[in-house]
C-alpha cells in the first residue's frame, strides 16, 4: 500500500522524538519554516517596542520634579563654593555643569521629555544666575596671534624666492617648459 505525504511526516516526526520525553523535535520542512517564522516575528515585535518607546508622551510632572528638586539643588549646592558672584566660574565648575547636564539627560531619558527647549530654558536661566560675568570670548593675546598667522605669511613670502633658488640650481619648481 503506497504512503501518503502526510504519513511521511508523521513517520518522521515520530523517528525524530526523543525517547525520554524531555522536549520536542522534529524533522521535514514544517518544523524549519515554523523556527524562521517564529524568529522574524519575535525580530518584528522587538523592533516595534524600541520604536514605540520613542512615541511615549512626555512625563512633564516627573521630569520638573526630578530636574528641580535633584538636578538643580546639586548643582546649586556644588556651586556655592565658587565665587560666581564676582568672577567667571568656568574652568573650575566645568565637572559641575556636566553632571548636570547627565543628571537632566538621564531625566530626559526616563520622562521620554525630549523637546529640546525644556532642556534650553533650564541651561539657560542657569547661565543667567551663575555665569553673568562669562559672556564675553576674549581674543587671543597678540603673541599668540602671531604665532599662528606669522609663519604661515612668511612661507608665503618666501616661497617664490625659494622656486627661483631651485630653478638656478637645475632643480625646476612647478611646471618644466
Amino acid at each position: 500500500m503506497p504512503e501518503k505525504e502526510g504519513d511521511h511526516h508523521k513517520e518522521t516526526w515520530e523517528r525524530k522524538q526523543p525517547s525520554s520525553g524531555s522536549g520536542l523535535t522534529c524533522g521535514g520542512m514544517g518544523c524549519s519554516m515554523t523556527s524562521v517564522i517564529s524568529a522574524i516575528l519575535i525580530m518584528c515585535l522587538a523592533f516595534t517596542g524600541l520604536d514605540g518607546a520613542k512615541n511615549l508622551p512626555c512625563d512633564r510632572p516627573t521630569f520638573d520634579n526630578e530636574v528641580y528638586n535633584h538636578c538643580i539643588p546639586l548643582y546649586k549646592q556644588q556651586m556655592a563654593a565658587s565665587n560666581y558672584q564676582q568672577e567667571c566660574p568656568w574652568p573650575t565648575t566645568k565637572g559641575h555643569y556636566v553632571q548636570l547636564d547627565e543628571c537632566v539627560r538621564k531625566v530626559i531619558n526616563r520622562t521620554f521629555c525630549r523637546e529640546p527647549s525644556l532642556k534650553n530654558e533650564i541651561f539657560l536661566k542657569l547661565h543667567q544666575t551663575y555665569f553673568p560675568l562669562c559672556f564675553f570670548t576674549q581674543d587671543p593675546g597678540l603673541h599668540v596671534l602671531l604665532l599662528l598667522t606669522l609663519p604661515c605669511i612668511i612661507v608665503t613670502f618666501l616661497m617664490p624666492f625659494f622656486c627661483i633658488y631651485l630653478n638656478d640650481t637645475g632643480i625646476y619648481c612647478g611646471s618644466s617648459e
